[in-house]
């Protein structure tokens, strides 16, 4: 890759803003714009051609849309469908960096997964927290770009860099572990009293002020 290529893909990447994990899904966007706008359900539904019951399934999560009927709530929550289907300005700016790496996002997944941590697809899920779908849909449909959602999931319990699965940098192996690092992350969330438990167990000075009991 050229020099030029190179440094306006990272200026790109660092232009990008920061988002948060948890990402809304339709049923949550279309509920908060509903509620926005100050209609109720059945005002929403009136407009849809839908039931109060029907709305409630889609904004429940329970049902999915087809694409004619993003349209349409689109058009009546005044919103464009990619927004309506997840696709915000964050995650447009992620993909069009995507768009222009040399190796797909589902090679850079094996390689660093598979490869260079040596898990297999439950010790992924188990890790990371993506479902066995979710794991299985990125390699069996040689996924090329990287949902950004996934692919901060991925950075936050993995320990890797989001440039790596923009592919924009390539992977250097973490110290630890992935089974280290989930077990680094299993010590945070854990109370003193099972904290100390797994100190005893290596050895290692006791928490002050847990209890011991």
């Amino acid at each position: 890759m050229k020099e030029k290529e190179r440094m306006e893909r990272q200026q790109a990447f660092e232009n990008l803003p920061k988002v948060d994990l948890e990402r809304m899904d339709f049923g949550a966007r279309i509920k908060q714009l509903r509620q926005e706008m100050g209609m109720t359900q059945v005002e929403l539904a009136e407009k849809l051609g839908l039931s109060k019951q029907i709305l409630s399934l889609y904004e429940a999560g329970k049902r999915s849309p087809k694409i004619a009927q993003v349209q349409k709530f689109a058009e009546i929550l005044n919103v464009s469908a990619d927004y309506l289907l997840g696709d915000s300005s964050e995650e447009a700016a992620f993909n069009s960096v995507c768009s222009t790496q040399d190796k797909p996002f589902y090679k850079i997944f094996i390689e660093v997964t598979s490869d260079q941590m040596g898990l297999d697809i439950p010790g992924i899920v188990r890790i990371t927290g993506l479902t066995d779908r979710q794991v299985r849909t990125i390699i069996t449909r040689r996924m090329k770009e990287a949902p950004l959602p996934i692919a901060l999931q991925l950075s936050d319990t993995l320990n890797v860099p989001l440039e790596v699965w923009a592919g924009i940098v390539p992977y250097r192996p973490h110290p630890l572990t992935a089974e280290g690092i989930e077990v680094a992350r299993a010590y945070e969330r854990a109370d003193q009293k099972d904290r100390n438990t797994a100190r005893l167990a290596l050895g290692l000075e006791l928490v002050k002020g847990a209890d011991r009991s």
